[in-house]
This record gives structure tokens, C-alpha cells and sequence, in this order.
């Protein structure tokens, strides 16, 4: 026998699985191209440069014979009909399936549908469908897509206000469906690895498969035989606000092997909706009884739902992989997406414990981890209870449950699928965990500390940013945020406070937010790990001054304690890591998400009555037109239902795959199936390319000033040493040469009198975590000043510069103050510029060591401290250096001290501060960066 998965040694399938049974002598072993990066042309060499993998000994097996989706969708019924008339069957053409899908999709009941098909204008161009049930008989009439069931669930002689409806579809189904997803075919992996990186070889865990879990899976599998990572994902939503008190509670599954980049996009489509959970009223019980009568109906139904994939974990099962290859694939439960209250109902732990250990609620706030709780402590301790009491006396077996911690539950759902353990299935969660526990308790700590008014003030005078938050009205009066808005306060913090609250206190509000920003990477070395584990030791070593200025405050007055669950949660970050991968992938942003394409808009197209099955038959027409969309595209224009795409090409799939591979299919038109991939300055023509190739910047075609004098754009900046600037510039001694001297004079001659004149510039970076990956692009501005702004607006960028040979020597943090390109022939001036004024770092953050100037951050915030550079006659220095030589942006946040000055705002405060933070949390790329730059 087998240690876990039983005494299988060939592929034979599941007895009820119509497969076909598949001959041993027959299987090869998985081509590279399937399995291994496409990116790296070694097979052994990871995906970032200087990164090495070493893949699982136990080699997956595939054989050629199977079918993807698409391909069982070129086997319908119809298929005849399709290949030799009409693609578009049941659809007349192109044009009526596309009106279709926008009647399907948009908000228009089967009244509208109905009004809309018999106007006068409509029967000029009459579709093939008469009537709204007429159109919807053709969608669901379209190939096959997982089916939806209902049953009604009893409690014994328990009566609730409505009956029991578990809506759902087979969770082997769904994994069979999303596993033969052709677009998942360049991002799914199916044999684990581990990877390295350094002349150390240092362990590196990022995705799922790269982590230690995955291999450990892989370990006790047959053979020959892969595995599924099946991801849960269930939490309560409301359907109205402020009326009606209407809930759902969906259940969404995913796969751990389809590539966290592509399954985090809600446009991948990767999370599918697999139940609506019922949501039990019972009457006439106690609370307490109610509340474990609730908890068994949703372990009772979620196994339900997962019933046969339990026996697949165990078994095995026959299934086509996106390429169409046939696999034995194991479905074991490796994650579980859910907030704390949800984490509690899943593990059977009872109120005020901890989830995944056995940390109780006086002790959430230590600064070591406790044991965990895994699946046989838990199993015994139920076991325990059930000898204690019956189950059935819910009452006595309530009182037994609570002296053994636990919640009530006989049956978890879990227990009897492989080996699964909450306390690693149960991963951190970024958006409850560490985001809403920053604005829940952070934030609240120092509203009580410093003020609201104080925290406001400080966060309305930082400059404003294109696409970045800004806090006009402060933040201390808000009830609640959205997650985007967590995160960009987070950012802030750290800086804005120092010199309002005690040191100690900033050194523990900057080390929780270090840690929640080192968590989030996305690989993570074993000195990230250490290092975030420093972080909140760091924050436990200086927790107590929190308490001692005020900052832990209760609706009975001060608190001295920090019996936070989340805080306890975030002991167990580094060993999730190890086990799961980077801790970003598990977040609930992606399943918030779904709440709404998911729950909430198909709950909008229902006549709000019995509208649980309205739910489904919406999203069941919604999916068959997706797949139905990318199968008559690719068939019309005569393409494989094979994932093809070049090596060059790969790097774009990352996480719009199925956009990409349609634009290559369709270049000329968009695509309006997928999600839309970010847009790369990288590859216009007009963008200007970094020396290092990290940076792309773009100007609009038409200035934004096409002509200018010299004279009238000195005057417009208030630039009054721009011409002899220009000088130095024609010159051809850069500002490292001249040590920032001034050679011209103001009155020197020029070769050119004329100016383009541009007010911003967009810039867009390459990951420092992984080069492959391209952020948004970021607007820097440079207005000129008005009335309302009397300095202008001029954001604040790092430059790299460079010697002749192009050698970088060099960092430095700049204002910029225009954006011009000299009118000329030459061609070394014919290219942007900017005029920019330069910061230097302070005297305090400067040491000598062996000979050596090393510059080093300020004590408490752990960040780089500058100050403006200023001239002889107290103006501040300035000089003109290449657009190209710009690297990242950077914000610069004023150091307050005590007070705020009353004259300062946001359109002054970096003329009147005279030290400035350089805020090395602005975003997670600035966060990399600048470590990168030290």
C-alpha cells in the first residue's frame, strides 16, 4: 500500500470516471516544453537571470489522446454545422452572437430584451431570436460547462425559516474544467521544483510549486502521477446594504498551479464559482446551539460539494491537461482562502483561539510563534468530546466542546480529504490579516496617540501625485476604506508621525509596516524571511510604548495588552512562506472580487425571489458564452485550439495570457473576451529606454509649449539661470564633472534660442523583484507656477548618473521643474532634458568607514534623510540633466517635528521644510529599489 494515496501503481482511473484506462507501456515522460519555464532556454535554470531549479525526481507522465475545452467544444453536436457553414451556430453570424453577448451581459431584464428586439429600428436588421427565452435557449444550448445541482439539506428535526438549499456543482467537475483551460497552458505548472539563486544558493519561494509542500505532495505520489492544488476560497457577502438583510455565502475554486500572477487577475477567470452555501435561520434554539447547528450545515455541505474530490486526492483521476495531454492527477486540498472569523468555523476551533495554533487569546500578543494546531490534535480532540458527550445533546456536547476548545463540529470537511491540515491549508490572508489590521488597529493607535487633527494635518500638506491617494481631509474621521486605500496609508505612516509621537513608538510602527511590505514580495529569499522576522520581533520589543503613550485604547478606556488574533497570525508568515510560497498570492482581494462578478451582479439580473437559481442559470449562460467567444474567434480565423505562443512572446502572458495570445491571433482588432494587459512604454516607438533597460519613458507627440524663447520659459518655470544652464549643457561637461558649479553666464551666447516644452512625462519600470514583469505607468508633472500654486508642481524622481563610458557611478534624488528638447540640428541636443534642483543627503545620515563616504539611513524611520541643495545666494541649485537618466520615482515627505508650520500646504511644503524623508514605503518598487541602490 501506498503511504497516503493507496496500493495504485498504474494509471488506472476513478471506477465511476468514464476515462479510458490507460496502458503503462505506453507513456513518455513530459516533454520540457510543457513543464519547464519557456522563458529560460535551460531547462534547470529558473525565471529570473542568476536563478537555478532543480525539478522533483518523481517525473509527471503525460500521454498524448486527451482534449482540452475548446477541443471538446470542436466535438459538439454542432460541430458539423460550425466547421462547414457557421462558426457562430446558433447564431446566424458574428454580428448577432456579438449583439448576443451584449444583451446576456448588460442589465436589461427579458422585458427590455423582449421591447428592444421588436423595435421599429431592430426590424430593419431582425436577429434570428425572437424573443428574450428564445435567445436564452440558444446560450444554454451552447457546449457544456460544469453543471449545476440543488438538494435540500435536513437537520434532523431542527426548523429553520426556509429550507436548506445547497445550490452546487461537482468540485472534480470544476478542477476537470479549469484544468483544461487551454489558456492556462503557459502558466501552469505540474512538476514541483526548487529554486536557487546566488553563488550560496539560496533557496527562493515564490509560487506554489516552488515551496516545500508542493514537493513533499509530489513525494508520496506513484509514479509517474501529478497533482492539482486545490484552492478554497468562502466568505459571507451582503446582497443590499441598509435593507433587506439578504447574504450569500459562495464557495470558489481554483488551482494552486496555474501561476499566482495570472490566477490573482479576476479577468483570468481563474477562481470558478462552485456553490452557494446555505445560510441556516433556525427557531426556537439557543444561540449557542444555533450557532454549532450552523457550523456542522456548512461543513456538511461543503463536503458535498468536494465528495469526489477527496476520492480523486486519494485514487487518482484521469484528466486532460490545457494541452489536450492526458495526466493522473491527485486533487489534494492545499489552501483555503477565508478571514479569521471563517478561519475559526473551518478549523473547529472555538472563539478567542488561535486558527492554526494553539495559542489561546492571552497569548496572541507574544513575540514567538506557539505549536501548531494540526489535523490529528484537532481530530483527537473532537474524538475526546464526542466519548464525553453525544453529539446529538447539542446543549451538553456544547459545554464539553468549549473545555476542549473546540466549536462543536463532529465532521469537518477536511478530515477525510488526504492528508489536509488547517494549520497550513489555512494561508495568511494580506487583506484582512495585515491591510484592515493596519487601519484597525495602526491607525487607530495613533489617532489616540497624536491626535486625529495632528495625523490630518500631516497627511493634507504631502505634494500630491497622479494616481496616488491624496488625504485633503485626513483620515481620522473614516469608518471604513477600501483595500487600495489601506495600502496607501500604509505607505505614509511611518514618516508622517515621527516627532508627534515618542521614538519607540515609531520605531514599532515603522517595523509592522516593514514587515507587512516584506511579506508582500514576490519571491522571498531566506534573508527576506529572516529579516521580516526581525521586523516584528522588532515591533514586539517596542509594542510597550504604545501602551504607555495611549495608544491601546478599548470602549472601557486604556488597554494593556495586544490579545489581537492578527497580530498572532503573523508569527506564522515564515513558515507559511517555506510550506505555501509568497504569502501575496493567498490574498482574499481576488475572491472580494468575485463577490461582486460572482454574487452581487447576478443577484442584480434576478427578481430578487428564489433568486439562488436565477444566480446560477446567469452564470452558467455567462460562462458557455466566454468559452464560446474564444472558441469561434480562434475558429474563424482557422487558428489551433492549442495554446501556441513563441519564447519571445511568453514573457507577456504572465498575467493577461489569453489577451496575448488573441492579439497574436487578432492583431489588428481587440479582444473583448479578456482582460486588457497593462500597457508597456517598453515597446512604443517614441519611448526613451533607460541605459540599464529598466525604465521606459514617453512624451506626447505635441508639446505642451511646441515653441517657446529661452526667455519665455524662464520666466513661465521661474527658472532664472535656465540660459546659462543650456550653456553648461552645450559645453558637454555633465554636474558630476562641474561639481555642480555654474560655468556659463547668465547672458551667454547659445546655438539655439528656441524650446519644446513639455508639463509631465509617463514612466514605467521593470520589476526590481522580477525583470519580467512591467508596472503601471507612473504620471511625473512639472507645472508651472499660477496663482493657486506659486512654486508650481514638480514631483521628485531618482537619476542615475553616468560617466562618458556610460558607467554608472551614481544615484541622486531630484525635483523636476520642466521638460524641454532644444530646437535644433544638433544631435546631441535634439533629445529631452529636464532642468531639475537637486537634494542632498544630510550631514547626519553621512559616515566615513576606511577612507569611504557611505551614506546611511535616519535613526527611527530607517530612512534617508535630504535636504535641499542651495546656491551662494541662498537659491537652490539647479541643472539640466538627460530624461533617460531618470530610474524611479520617489516621494519625499517633509520632516514635521512637533508641529506643523500653519503656512505650510500641500503646494509648498517642499519649498518650506527643510529636511525631507526619502519614504522608502511610497510603493513596494521604491521599497526594492532603494535596497537595491544602497
Amino acid at each position: 500500500m501506498h503511504p497516503v494515496y493507496g496500493g495504485y501503481e498504474g494509471f488506472d482511473p476513478l471506477d465511476d470516471v468514464e476515462e479510458p484506462i490507460l496502458p503503462h507501456v505506453s507513456y513518455t515522460t513530459v516533454d520540457s516544453a510543457c513543464d519547464a519555464p519557456l522563458v529560460s532556454v535551460d531547462p534547470s535554470a529558473g525565471p529570473c537571470p542568476g536563478t537555478i531549479r532543480e525539478y522533483h525526481p518523481n517525473i509527471p507522465i503525460a500521454k498524448p489522446g486527451g482534449q482540452n475545452h475548446l477541443q471538446r467544444m470542436d466535438d459538439d453536436e454542432h460541430a458539423t454545422i460550425c466547421h462547414s457553414e457557421n462558426v457562430h451556430y446558433p447564431f446566424a453570424s458574428k454580428s448577432e452572437f456579438d449583439l448576443a453577448c451584449w444583451l446576456s451581459n448588460g442589465a436589461l431584464s427579458q422585458k427590455e430584451i423582449n421591447a428592444f428586439i421588436h423595435l421599429e429600428h431592430t426590424k430593419n436588421i431582425p436577429p434570428s431570436f425572437h424573443t428574450s427565452k428564445d435567445l436564452r435557449a440558444r446560450i444554454e444550448a451552447l457546449p457544456e460547462v460544469p453543471r449545476w445541482y440543488h438538494q435540500e439539506i435536513k437537520v434532523g428535526s431542527h426548523k429553520t425559516n426556509a429550507p436548506l438549499m445547497l445550490y452546487w456543482r461537482d468540485g472534480l467537475d470544476v478542477v476537470k474544467h479549469l484544468i483544461a483551460n487551454l489558456v492556462f497552458a503557459p502558466c501552469m505548472d505540474f512538476w514541483p521544483y526548487q529554486e536557487f539563486e546566488g553563488p550560496d544558493s539560496q533557496r527562493v519561494y515564490g509560487e506554489f510549486m516552488s515551496a516545500d509542500h508542493a514537493w513533499e505532495i509530489q513525494d508520496k505520489l506513484p509514479p509517474g502521477h501529478s497533482f492539482i492544488g486545490v484552492i478554497g476560497a468562502s466568505d459571507k457577502t451582503p446582497l443590499t446594504i441598509g435593507t433587506g438583510n439578504k447574504e450569500m455565502h459562495p464557495l470558489l475554486i481554483s488551482l494552486a498551479n496555474i501561476h499566482a500572477g495570472v490566477r490573482m487577475k479576476a479577468t483570468s477567470h481563474a477562481f470558478a464559482l462552485t456553490a452557494y452555501l446555505p445560510i441556516p435561520k433556525f427557531l426556537g434554539v439557543s444561540k449557542p446551539v444555533h450557532a454549532i447547528l450552523s457550523m456542522r450545515v456548512y461543513h456538511f455541505a461543503i463536503s458535498i460539494v468536494m465528495r469526489n474530490l477527496k476520492i480523486a486526492t486519494r485514487d487518482g483521476c484521469v484528466m486532460s491537461d490545457p494541452r489536450g495531454d492526458l495526466r493522473m492527477i491527485h486533487t489534494p486540498l492545499v489552501a483555503w482562502i477565508a478571514d479569521y472569523p471563517e478561519q475559526l468555523l473551518i478549523s473547529c476551533t472555538a472563539s478567542k483561539r488561535s486558527p492554526i495554533s494553539l495559542a489561546v487569546s492571552a497569548q496572541f500578543g507574544d513575540p514567538l510563534p506557539h505549536s501548531p494546531q494540526t489535523r490529528i490534535h484537532t481530530l483527537d480532540a473532537i474524538e475526546r468530546a464526542c466519548t464525553i458527550s453525544d453529539p446529538c445533546d447539542i446543549a451538553s456536547f456544547y459545554k464539553t466542546c468549549q473545555s476542549l476548545h473546540l466549536n462543536g463540529v463532529v465532521e469537518p470537511y477536511w478530515m477525510d480529504w488526504g492528508d489536509a491540515c488547517p494549520s497550513r491549508f489555512l494561508t495568511p490572508d494580506a487583506l484582512h490579516q495585515w491591510h484592515k489590521f493596519f487601519f484597525d488597529h495602526t491607525i487607530t493607535w495613533a489617532v489616540n496617540m497624536m491626535g486625529g487633527a495632528q495625523l490630518d494635518r500631516r497627511l493634507s500638506v504631502l505634494q500630491p501625485r497622479v494616481g496616488v491617494h491624496h488625504w485633503a481631509n485626513g483620515v481620522s474621521a473614516l469608518k471604513q476604506l477600501t483595500g487600495r486605500e489601506h495600502r496607501d496609508l500604509e505607505k505614509l505612516l511611518p514618516a508622517v508621525i515621527v516627532g508627534a509621537v515618542p521614538n519607540d513608538v515609531a520605531c514599532a510602527l515603522r517595523a509592522i509596516t516593514e514587515f507587512i511590505f516584506q511579506a508582500q514580495n514576490l519571491f522571498l529569499y531566506e534573508e527576506t524571511l529572516h529579516s521580516l522576522t526581525e521586523a516584528l520581533c522588532e515591533f514586539h520589543h517596542y509594542k510597550a510604548s504604545i501602551i504607555a503613550a495611549g495608544g491601546r485604547r478599548g470602549k472601557n478606556g486604556p488597554l494593556n495588552h495586544f490579545q489581537i488574533p492578527k497580530l498572532e497570525l503573523m508569527q506564522h508568515v515564515a513558515q507559511s512562506t517555506r510550506a505555501m510560497g509568497a504569502p501575496y498570492q493567498w490574498s482574499s482581494d481576488i475572491t472580494e472580487r468575485c463577490h461582486i462578478t460572482h454574487v452581487k451582479r447576478p443577484y442584480r439580473m434576478t427578481n430578487c425571489k428564489d433568486f439562488h437559481g436565477q444566480c446560477c442559470h446567469f452564470l452558467d449562460r455567462q460562462e458557455k458564452l466566454q468559452f464560446f467567444q474564444l472558441y469561434t474567434v480562434l475558429k474563424s480565423q482557422q487558428a489551433s485550439l492549442i495554446y501556441e505562443m513563441s519564447r519571445e512572446a511568453h514573457a507577456m502572458t504572465l498575467h493577461y495570457p489569453e489577451a496575448t495570445w488573441i492579439s497574436t491571433v487578432l492583431p489588428d482588432e481587440q479582444y473583448v473576451g479578456a482582460g486588457k494587459p497593462i500597457a508597456s512604454l517598453f515597446t512604443k516607438d517614441r519611448s526613451h529606454i533607460s541605459s540599464d533597460d529598466s525604465v521606459a519613458i514617453l512624451l506626447t507627440c505635441h508639446p505642451h509649449h511646441p515653441q517657446l524663447s529661452i526667455e519665455e520659459a524662464s520666466q513661465l518655470f521661474r527658472i532664472p539661470d535656465l540660459r546659462p544652464a543650456l550653456g553648461d549643457l552645450i559645453s558637454g561637461r555633465s554636474y558630476l564633472e562641474r561639481s555642480g558649479k555654474q560655468f556659463c553666464r547668465p547672458n551667454c551666447s547659445l546655438s539655439f534660442d528656441r524650446l519644446r516644452v513639455w508639463q509631465n512625462f509617463r514612466m514605467q519600470r521593470r520589476s526590481v523583484q522580477d525583470s519580467r514583469v512591467v508596472g503601471p505607468a507612473q504620471t511625473i508633472q512639472a507645472l508651472p507656477p499660477n496663482s493657486l500654486m506659486p512654486f508650481g508642481r514638480g514631483n521628485t524622481v531618482l537619476i542615475a548618473h553616468e560617466s562618458d563610458s556610460h558607467r554608472m557611478i551614481g544615484y541622486i534624488i531630484v525635483q523636476v521643474k520642466t521638460i524641454l528638447q532644444p530646437i535644433t540640428e544638433a544631435p546631441r541636443l535634439n533629445q529631452p532634458f529636464l532642468y531639475v534642483e537637486f537634494f542632498n543627503y544630510s550631514h547626519s545620515s553621512v559616515d566615513a568607514f576606511n577612507g569611504l563616504r557611505l551614506v546611511t539611513p535616519a535613526p527611527v524611520t530607517d530612512m534617508y534623510l535630504v535636504h535641499r541643495r542651495i546656491r551662494s545666494n541662498n537659491t537652490a541649485l539647479g541643472d539640466i540633466v538627460p530624461l533617460e537618466s531618470v530610474r524611479q520615482v520617489i516621494q519625499l515627505i517633509p520632516k514635521f517635528g512637533r508641529e506643523v508650520s500653519a503656512a505650510m500646504n500641500c503646494d509648498n511644503s517642499l519649498q518650506l521644510a527643510r529636511e525631507f524623508y526619502v519614504n522608502n514605503f511610497a510603493d513596494k518598487e521604491t521599497f526594492h529599489a532603494i535596497l537595491s541602490y544602497q
